[in-house]
């Protein structure tokens, strides 16, 4: 079975309708995400002290001598690497966050000039407009996306035939 090119996914995708989010939508699902990056800066500190302690009480267990320090070592290693693994877990949150921050003046611009492609461009300015704020960062994929689907044609004289 052959592989579709890239365009032919990207047309069969289905186009939905571009819907900006209300600034409470937006205010709280950036509140869900700093709850939840708290939450996995909270289980790393505990993950660092639980393994930690594990290591300084290494020396006194009854754990043979020939053992402890390869343990220790063991032990060290796993408590790193879960730290980096909830860190890493919480920097693609934190990223993440980006999406909620305002656009730069120059991007709005764009942003305002590939949404007169859409057909739902003007509904989506106006409701940013009633909901009193701007583009968002999360959004620019999307209307940039959007537009593309609603490139205009190329005219008779860009195709080639053009007389001279």
């Amino acid at each position: 079975m052959a592989a579709l090119p890239f365009s032919e996914l990207r047309q069969q995708k289905q186009r939905t309708a571009l819907v900006p989010k209300s600034a409470g939508q937006l205010r709280a699902e950036h509140d869900r995400i700093v709850a939840r990056v708290r939450l996995l800066l909270n289980v790393t500190i505990a993950l660092a002290l639980a393994g930690f302690a594990a290591i300084v009480w290494l020396p006194f267990s009854p754990v043979p001598a020939e053992f402890r320090f390869g343990a220790q070592e063991v032990l060290g290693v796993a408590v790193f690497a879960g730290c980096l693994f909830v860190l890493h877990e919480r920097t693609e949150l934190m990223l993440r966050l980006y999406n909620f921050e305002p656009v730069e003046q120059t991007t709005q611009g764009e942003l305002r000039a590939l949404l007169h492609r859409v057909p739902e461009g003007a509904s989506y300015q106006s409701a940013l407009a009633a909901d009193n704020r701007t583009f968002v960062t999360g959004e620019i994929e999307a209307i940039r996306e959007r537009a593309e689907a609603f490139l205009p044609k190329t005219l008779p004289a860009e195709d080639g035939n053009g007389e001279t």
